[in-house]
């Protein structure tokens, strides 16, 4: 299963690392929204540790296209952000995945485009979810509000924008609990 995440949710990783991976059990954040996903994004990284050691074939593959790894450079990263950045996309150059996945700037400019109905405020944004349905993933992750309210035709109903359940961690986590199968054998080469 492919899983696409936000610019934002990588910053998560990177910046709350420690606890995320179990090396700390206090985050630095203790309370509130963030809280709430970074304690998700833990919680998901278990569940997929727990279904590899259960050896279930389709484990889960994270997308790092360039132009995410690009945004993600822009600003101005930390040792650590940019330590994470670069596992990052040296996990995703180096996963089977790219042998399957046909996508091309063309496909995701076409996406891009019919995307604009959306009216999100970042353009970036958009070309992110146009990667995430040319790449076919599963999930896009995102914790941006405006991403969240603007892909959703009923309020707190998570919505597939073509084939992608775009979703908070928390959101993906409540689902992938409750039905560890929705997923796993969606391979869609």
């Amino acid at each position: 299963m492919l899983i696409y995440l936000d610019a934002n949710i990588v910053q998560y990783i990177a910046d709350h690392e420690k606890f995320i991976f179990r090396e700390s059990l206090v985050p630095k954040i203790k309370s509130g929204p963030l809280y709430k996903e970074l304690k998700a994004l833990r919680a998901l990284i278990e569940f997929e540790l727990e279904v590899e050691r259960l050896e279930v074939a389709n484990m889960w593959h994270v997308a790092a296209p360039i132009h995410l790894i690009k945004e993600l450079l822009s600003g101005k990263p930390t040792d650590n952000q940019r330590k994470t950045y670069s596992l990052l996309l040296k996990t995703w150059s180096d996963s089977d995945w790219q042998d399957y996945i046909k996508s091309s700037d063309e496909q995701v400019r076409l996406i891009e485009e019919s995307l604009r109905v959306l009216k999100l405020k970042q353009a970036t944004d958009r070309r992110h979810l146009a990667e995430a349905i040319a790449l076919k993933a599963s999930w896009f992750l995102t914790n941006d509000k405006d991403i969240i309210r603007k892909t959703r035709l009923e309020q707190n109903k998570i919505n597939v924008i073509g084939d992608v359940r775009v979703a908070r961690p928390s959101e993906c986590l409540r689902i992938m609990s409750a039905n560890p199968s929705l997923g796993w054998s969606e391979h869609r080469y």
